[in-house]
């Protein structure tokens, strides 16, 4: 009988830990997107797409310093964390490593994808 009693227990207990570990109810972290520097000419910032929210959105959100203009074709982004695009070069994003075709503030998010600004 406190075999059973023991068995029963181990099995409660188990449970509880596993239900109480569960990865469900955590939230997703809170990402910040990284500067990597490219090359000596070229810098990039790389971070994940959030689902339902622009390109131009989750860099806006994501703590970084934005500076952009509005234009006919939507927001351009000039300037990133005092990077300031300048001598030819502009602030480009892409989304999976294939360039944008729509402005960032008109492209929404699926959620996963991979969006990347580069100044060149």
């Amino acid at each position: 009988m406190s075999k059973k009693i023991f068995l029963s227990s181990f099995v409660l207990i188990s449970a509880f830990f596993l239900t109480g570990c569960s990865l469900k109810n955590n939230p997703a972290p809170n990402i910040t997107p990284t500067p990597t520097i490219v090359s000596q000419s070229s810098l990039k910032i790389t971070y994940p797409c959030l689902k339902d929210k622009t390109a131009f959105d989750s860099l806006n959100t994501s703590g970084n310093k934005i500076e952009f203009q509005s234009t006919s074709l939507g927001k351009m982004v000039t300037s990133i964390n005092g990077v300031v695009q300048s001598d030819g070069k502009y602030w480009q994003y892409s989304i999976d490593d294939q360039y944008a075709q729509v402005g960032a503030d008109a492209y929404k998010c699926k959620g996963g994808e991979i969006i990347s600004w580069e100044l060149k």
